[in-house]
């Protein structure tokens, strides 16, 4: 039971990943590692859109995220800002894009 002051025990250190998270990262890496022809073979045959979309969605998986940098600027005088918005495009089938 818990008891206020008392020193936590048991479970995973820090830094220690989970063993299940890292087994089925390894499995997938493995199938993955079989198919890489397949899946460059495939990303070919599809519009350039396409590919970009789905190398987009994948990478978030493969590479590590980038942390977030600030800047901070301290500027004098009169600052404007413009945003331009267009339309989304669409993929091979005329749907907008999902991502």
């Amino acid at each position: 039971m818990f008891e206020k002051g008392r020193e936590k025990t048991g479970g995973r250190k820090p830094g220690v990943k989970n063993k299940t998270t890292e087994e089925i990262r390894q499995a997938i890496q493995l199938v993955l590692s079989d198919k890489v022809d397949v899946l460059a073979e495939d990303l070919q045959a599809m519009s350039e859109f396409k590919q970009w979309q789905i190398l987009n969605a994948v990478a978030r998986y493969v590479l590590p995220a980038l942390s977030k940098a600030e800047d901070k600027v301290e500027h004098s005088g009169e600052v404007n800002i413009v945003v331009t918005y267009e339309d989304t495009p669409t993929g091979d089938n005329g749907e907008k894009d999902p991502f």
